[in-house]
């Protein structure tokens, strides 16, 4: 990188832009500048040593009645504008909570920092990494005081907006959702769509489930609600498995049904007067299915005899065929 004319640096927590001298540089020397010479910004705190090779010589304050330049706060390299500005090798950069050591340090008015494949390349855009076994921090991290989000990924073709992964090899989640405000009401995991797939979709190809919630508090592990005519939650199976499994190995049910309850095997079924039976077709209905059936009219001496299941129907029996038309409610379980 060649050295620019006027580069300028910015304001660090709140002190004066530094600027270099038109054209030629500073040589890295002694951090102290001359009496009389010092900025606000050095009496505030130590410039770091310069780290930047020869032909990318720190920014410097500009000499006063011939005094040597003292060095810049930063051992970087500054590219600045009205609103623009960039820096490498950053030992104090401000960030939120403080300074922080960075390799580079962009601001822009719209884009701080920019990765592009140019649009031929193969590689990533921006690549974090963090090779420290004992590190717990992130190897990308965004953060916002704003009403935005601090990570935000979009797609314009048939690729994810975000994607997470464990590279084949690792044991940690793909994505991980936390909130430690327990006070705050937002979900941890939040999608929302505008089309007609899912705002959120699990997609298992082992042994483990597509979707699973955990609850070690008093809430539930899963929740669906819905103010539509929609279901709040839907279990959809095309295979031989339940589309929705209740299970409890404990002391408490498996399911509870709070509100009515419907279910699209079980019906009405009219038996005309003087006939002492019906038979109903219902596809799915096998010889081994479990039929329940109760009276629905009160006629005396007239009952249920039997519900006799076959394929794709049932047969229901009275004990004697009623005076008048009775109404029979029935319910199938099970294949």
């Amino acid at each position: 990188m060649t050295n620019r004319d006027d580069v300028v640096g910015p304001n660090s927590g709140g002190d004066e832009a530094v600027t270099a001298p038109a054209g030629g540089t500073t040589p890295p020397g002694d951090n102290a500048p001359p009496s009389g010479t010092r900025s606000r910004a050095s009496k505030k705190r130590a410039a770091p040593p310069p780290a930047a090779p020869a032909e990318e010589s720190p920014a410097t304050t500009a000499p006063t009645d011939g005094a040597e330049a003292a060095p810049a706060l930063r051992s970087g390299v500054f590219a600045a504008g009205a609103t623009e500005w960039a820096a490498l090798a950053d030992p104090r950069a401000e960030a939120p909570g403080g300074p922080y050591s960075t390799g580079v340090s962009g601001h822009g008015a719209d884009i701080g920092v920019l990765g592009t494949d140019n649009g031929d390349g193969t590689g990533v855009g921006v690549l974090g990494i963090v090779t420290n076994l004992e590190n717990s921090q992130p190897a990308v991290y965004g953060f916002t005081q704003g009403t935005g989000p601090g990570v935000q990924g979009e797609s314009d073709g048939p690729g994810s907006g975000v994607l997470g992964t464990d590279n084949g090899s690792g044991t940690g989640y793909a994505i991980f959702g936390e909130l430690s405000n327990p006070q705050n009401t937002k979900a941890a995991v939040f999608g929302t769509t505008a089309g007609t797939g899912a705002a959120v979709e699990g997609d298992s190809r082992g042994a483990g489930p597509g979707v699973f919630g955990f609850s070690e508090g008093t809430g539930p592990g899963v929740r669906g609600a819905s103010l539509g005519s929609n279901p709040g939650v839907e279990g959809q199976s095309s295979g031989t498995g339940a589309g929705v499994l209740a299970l409890n190995d404990g002391s408490g049910p498996a399911l509870e049904v709070q509100g009515p309850a419907t279910f699209s095997r079980s019906g009405l079924a009219t038996i005309a007067a003087k006939k002492r039976s019906v038979t109903v077709s219902f596809p799915g209905v096998t010889a081994t299915s479990m039929v329940l059936a109760t009276l629905q009219t009160a006629v005396k001496g007239v009952a249920v005899a039997a519900a006799v299941p076959e394929t794709d129907g049932f047969t229901l029996k009275l004990t004697k065929p009623p005076k008048i038309d009775v109404v029979v409610a029935w319910f199938v379980i099970g294949s």
